[in-house]
C-alpha cells in the first residue's frame, strides 16, 4: 500500500541519526520495518514503518523534555486508527484545514477519516508510544461494514470523498489489544505472500475487538450508567427537599433495583456510595446555611433533624468542628475555603 501518511519528524529534530546516538527503545519492536532514529536537544524519537497490501502500519516512540508540535502531511484520503498505548498525557491531532482538533487520551484510541491535507500532532513531554496504521476502506464491502455502527460515519465520508476529517468515539486500549498489536508487529514480514494473510487478519481482529470495546464501555454499560444517575439526581433532589430525613432505600426501592446493585453502579460512575455521596450534599447544605442569618435550630429543622445535638454531632464528625465554631471560623476568615 501507498505510503500515505508523512511524519514529518525531521522538521522537529533534523537529519536521522545513529541508533547509538539516542537513549530509548521501541516500545514493541516491529519485525522487518523500516527504523529511523531521531535526537536533538534532549529529545527522542523512534519511526517504525510497514508497508503491507491492505494496510500501512506504523509506531512511534517519543521521549522529549517537553511538549512537541509535529507536522503530518496526509496525501490520499484512507481510514486510520491512533492507539495512545503510553503518555503522561493526551496527544492530539490537529487538522489544519478544519482548525478541528481530535484528542486521544492515554491506554485510548480512535479511528479516523483523514482526506489530503496537513494535519499537527501535539506530543505531551515525557515518554509517549503511538501505533498507528491506514488501511484501504475496500475491506469494507457487500454490506460487510454492517455490525460496525461506529465506523458508518467514517465509511460513508470515504465513499464520498468529503473534504472534510471525522473521528470515532474513543475507546478503552487493554491487555488483549495490547497483545494483539504485539502479535501483528512481531510476526511481520517482507516477500512473503503469508504475510498479507497475516496482517489482514490482525486488521480484522483488531477492529472487532474495537467494536467489543465500544459494546463493553458505551453500550452494555448503558443502562447501569442511567440508573447511576438517576440515583445520584434523587439524592440531590431528596436533600434539598427533606434534608437528612430519607433514607437510601427509598431510592433503590423507588427504582426498582438492590440495594448492593445501586452501590455497584454509584461506585463505578461516582467513586463513592450513595450514603457517602448525601453525606457530602449534607455537609454542603449546613455550611451554605451557616453562613446566613438563620439560627442552629432553624437549620437543624430546614435539614431534617429533631434536635441540634444531631446535627452537631454529624457536622462535627465531618469537619471537626461544631456549628458554632464553624460560624466563628467564617467570619474571621470570610474568604477562607
Amino acid at each position: 500500500m501507498k505510503k500515505a501518511l508523512q511524519i514529518d519528524l525531521k522538521h522537529l529534530f533534523g537529519a536521522e541519526c545513529l541508533q547509538k546516538q539516542i537513549t530509548i527503545n521501541p516500545s514493541i519492536k516491529m519485525a522487518h520495518g523500516s527504523v529511523s532514529y531521531y535526537g536533538n536537544q534532549g529529545n527522542e524519537a523512534i519511526l517504525q514503518e510497514f508497508d503491507g497490501l491492505l494496510g500501512y502500519v506504523n509506531m512511534v516512540d517519543f521521549k522529549s523534555s517537553q511538549n512537541l508540535n509535529i507536522p503530518i502531511h496526509i496525501e490520499t484520503s484512507d481510514l486510520h486508527i491512533f492507539y495512545l498505548m503510553e503518555a503522561q498525557a493526551s496527544i492530539e491531532i490537529e487538522d489544519l484545514q478544519q482548525h478541528i482538533s481530535y484528542r486521544i487520551d492515554p491506554a485510548r484510541a480512535r479511528y479516523f477519516y483523514l482526506p489530503p491535507g496537513s494535519y499537527q500532532l501535539q506530543i505531551p513531554r515525557g515518554r509517549c508510544s503511538i501505533f498507528n496504521f491506514y488501511f484501504r476502506c475496500s475491506i469494507f464491502r457487500n454490506g460487510n461494514e454492517r455490525p460496525f455502527q461506529f465506523l458508518h460515519p467514517l465509511i460513508t465520508a470515504h465513499r464520498q470523498s468529503s473534504i472534510s476529517s471525522c473521528c470515532s468515539i474513543d475507546f478503552r486500549i487493554g491487555p488483549r489489544t495490547r497483545a494483539r498489536i504485539q502479535h501483528l508487529l512481531t510476526k511481520l514480514t517482507k516477500g512473503d505472500l503469508d504475510n498479507e494473510e497475516h496482517v489482514f487478519h490482525e486488521l480484522k481482529e483488531l477492529i472487532k475487538l474495537s467494536k467489543e470495546k465500544i459494546f463493553e464501555e458505551y453500550e452494555k454499560l448503558s443502562d447501569a450508567m442511567i440508573k447511576a444517575k438517576q440515583a445520584h439526581d434523587l439524592i440531590v433532589q431528596y436533600v434539598d427537599l427533606h434534608g437528612q430525613n430519607f433514607h437510601i432505600k427509598t431510592i433503590y426501592e423507588n427504582m426498582g433495583i438492590s440495594h448492593d446493585y445501586l452501590n455497584e453502579i454509584f461506585h463505578r460512575y461516582y467513586n463513592q456510595s450513595p450514603s457517602q455521596f448525601k453525606y457530602m450534599l449534607m455537609e454542603a447544605k449546613i455550611k451554605k446555611l451557616l453562613l446566613t442569618d438563620s439560627s442552629i435550630a432553624n437549620i437543624a429543622y430546614s435539614c431534617g433533624y429533631s434536635e441540634v445535638s444531631a446535627l452537631t454531632k454529624f457536622f462535627k464528625k465531618r469537619t471537626d468542628l461544631t456549628p458554632t465554631e464553624y460560624q466563628a471560623t467564617k467570619k474571621e476568615n470570610p474568604d477562607d475555603s
